[in-house]
């Protein structure tokens, strides 16, 4: 599980460092009931009831037109948020792009480029027959087109009041389209409609044209006006198949879409690799002007992938991935081009893109495609009910709390069939699931002793157990399988949890807020710098986020994972799975507030890796984190220091609340956000400390597979 010392381990700190201000998120004290004092006005008379009451009446002599005290206060119970007092902090803007309106993608998102295959003595006067021959099938539709429909085609034909005066060759441009895409009702029906003139039903077609052009539209021919200015005209540019890629699919055809607004009619011949322009002559050469200009100014680097594979991949382990589908995915994912540097060369690939942050955002894409987790292993046990056998896959929908790289498969659940008009169960299926045997192969694998791990010296290490809520999904082929911990309907039912913490209750401010803010960062190892081990565990630096979604320095944990052990009990009885995972770490640097005169002084590379980074994570600038990291390292292989490079990889955001659960099991609500291209889910876990013996173990596997 990659949720680790925010367990029990991150605490409430200050931030004295100069290189970062601002104050750590503390354990904010629990809400208080506010009580609010209602006004109560009460007059004597409605306390008499009997107008013949004597004794009522001379009160009433003696207080008439007073108001008097209530005899007892009505008490109003409002919470804070009913009082207005409390105000829900939003996710930081850096990772709110998932909440915003998307784009329409263009019709060719995702349309796969081959490279030129033009035949020899193909012309462009050939591609614009082909075009036009194309255009007269599309034409052809199998229903009648809508009468008004054709209508309004018509009158978008018209010229605007400043182009009603045209050259001779615009006129008869004019003409021309008409007489041709038109037929004579249609004509006619125009002319009653927007004229309000029934045109003769003898007229001919010849002569209808030239009245609603003359007439109708006020249509005039001058001599003064040069057919470069209005005429109609098209040309061809030819581009590169990288130009074409890079012009359709960067940020899903705006830059298209941006002639098109100016007036311009663009077409692409795909296979030709060659852009087709219509429009007035000045407009045409803008479009053509402005495309060359947008081509010149592209940024190429070109990326060792042979390198950068076998420096991030354990040694004598395979890759995942192909390089040719990593390519593929990162392309449509980010808008980089790219292509072999020479077609004998697979190690050297040139990226092309519009801007350096893309072809950069490309390289960081490639390192999460690697996967690099050699200290992570799975285990998947089917549990299921004695007396069914009958299972079926169905297909998982929800896309968005998928990682990019695996939104581009298909998935499934093995799930029960539940057919219509069954009875439900009427007991929860989940402890019947569970025997000894199940149990104890469990146990086996998550805590037999592995003595093969890299660890460092003279560092303890820790273990935590947790158990995840989610859905181990799968490929129709099996090939590929995946655990996602996402259970939305099961959210409600645990938020009703008393807190973890039950002294912030006790101690609560107007206002307060039970959650706690952290953002995670990844690294991965370069294994060039420490050429004598197989692989180095992958490393995460943890901070608290301030009011101000600013990342708190001294609030930093560095910790290098040197075990991750997950056991999955597929269980298609229920509307989850379950993730049981052990995760072994170790802290590289000691918490700030235990020596803060000398922290950070044995790792010099990390203070200076704090100090040029920008951890701020609103919406008003984009954050900054250097692309690698250098640690003084010592493992117990080696038995010497060595400074190991880590490159970053990616950056989540966690929302956790922090809740009881059979009053002795921690329970974390976590939502889950990364960045554009990340995931975005909640996450529930149920941590189990003291657990290691077998009895205990079984205990709190039975306790948390009651949840439901």
């Amino acid at each position: 599980m990659r949720i680790l010392r925010k367990y029990d381990v991150f605490k409430a700190r200050s931030s004295p460092m100069s290189f970062r201000p601002g104050m750590g998120v503390r354990n904010i004290p629990s809400q208080r009931q506010f009580l609010s004092m209602k006004p109560d006005v009460e007059t004597v008379t409605d306390s008499i009831e009997d107008p013949n009451n004597q004794e009522g009446l001379e009160k009433l002599k003696s207080t008439r037109g007073k108001k008097l005290k209530p005899s007892k206060s009505p008490i109003v119970v409002l919470n804070p948020r009913e009082a207005g007092l409390f105000r829900k902090r939003k996710v930081s803007g850096h990772f709110r792009s998932h909440g915003r309106v998307r784009e329409k993608l263009s019709a060719l998102d995702g349309v796969y480029l081959e490279r030129n295959k033009t035949g020899a003595g193909f012309s462009s006067s050939d591609l614009l027959k082909e075009i036009e021959s194309q255009r007269r099938k599309l034409l052809v539709f199998k229903s009648p087109v809508a009468r008004e429909q054709v209508i309004k085609s018509i009158h978008d034909l018209q010229p605007p009041d400043d182009k009603k005066m045209m050259s001779q060759k615009r006129y008869e441009q004019l003409f021309g389209i008409l007489k041709s895409a038109y037929t004579l009702p249609q004509l006619k029906d125009f002319a009653r409609c927007f004229f309000n003139t029934p045109a003769n039903s003898t007229i001919p077609k010849k002569l209808l044209i030239p009245r609603i052009l003359n007439d109708f539209w006020g249509c005039t021919v001058s001599e003064r006006i040069s057919e470069n200015d209005d005429l109609i005209v098209e040309r061809v540019i030819d581009v590169e198949t990288r130009d074409m890629y890079l012009l359709l699919l960067t940020n899903n055809g705006k830059i298209m879409q941006n002639f098109a607004r100016l007036g311009a009619t663009v077409a692409v011949a795909l296979n030709e690799n060659k852009i087709i322009v219509r429009g007035s002559g000045s407009l045409v050469k803008y479009v053509e002007v402005s495309i060359r200009k947008i081509l010149a100014n592209v940024q190429r680097e070109i990326l060792p992938m042979n390198d950068i594979i076998s420096n991030h991949t354990p040694r004598n382990e395979s890759l995942k991935i192909s390089v040719s589908k990593i390519l593929e995915l990162i392309q449509k994912e980010c808008a980089v081009f790219f292509e072999r540097l020479l077609e004998d060369d697979s190690n050297s690939y040139l990226a092309t893109a519009f801007g350096a942050r893309r072809v950069e955002k490309a390289r960081k894409l490639i390192l999460r495609a690697l996967d690099y987790s050699p200290q992570k292993s799975n285990y998947t046990k089917l549990v299921t009910a004695e007396n069914r056998k009958e299972y079926k896959l169905y297909p998982f929908a929800d896309y968005q709390c998928l990682d990019w790289l695996n939104k581009n498969e298909n998935w499934f659940r093995l799930q029960k069939p539940v057919f219509k008009g069954a009875e439900l169960e009427k007991t929860f299926p989940g402890p019947s699931l569970l025997n000894e045997d199940i149990i104890k192969e469990t146990y086996d694998h998550l805590f037999d002793k592995i003595d093969s791990k890299i660890l460092l010296a003279e560092k303890p290490e820790s273990r935590i157990l947790s158990a995840t809520l989610g859905q181990l999904l799968k490929t129709e082929d099996g090939e590929h399988t995946i655990f996602q911990p996402r259970v939305p309907q099961i959210i409600p039912k645990l938020k009703r949890l008393a807190l973890w913490d039950e002294y912030e209750i006790e101690s609560g401010e107007i206002g307060s807020d039970y959650h706690e803010y952290y953002v995670q960062l990844r690294f991965i190892p370069n294994l060039s710098s420490c050429p004598n081990l197989d692989y180095v565990p992958p490393i995460e630096l943890w901070f608290d986020l301030d009011e101000s979604d600013r990342a708190v320095g001294t609030s930093l944990r560095c910790i290098l994972h040197t075990e991750d052990r997950n056991v999955h009990l597929q269980t298609p009885d229920l509307m989850y799975d379950w993730q049981l995972n052990v995760d072994s770490s170790q802290e590289i640097v000691e918490p700030y507030e235990n020596n803060p005169e000398t922290w950070l002084k044995d790792q010099p590379g990390l203070k200076e890796f704090l100090l040029n980074a920008d951890l701020t994570f609103g919406a008003q600038r984009k954050p900054f984190v250097p692309n690698s990291l250098s640690l003084d390292l010592k493992f117990c292989q080696e038995g010497k220091q060595r400074l190991v490079n880590f490159d970053y990889v990616d950056i989540k955001y966690r929302r956790v609340l922090k809740l009881k659960y059979m009053d002795k099991y921690l329970v974390q609500l976590s939502d889950v956000r990364g960045e554009s291209e990340g995931a975005k889910y909640t996450q529930v876990d149920i941590v189990g400390t003291g657990v290691q013996e077998i009895d205990k173990f079984e205990n709190f596997i039975r306790d948390v597979i009651e949840i439901h």
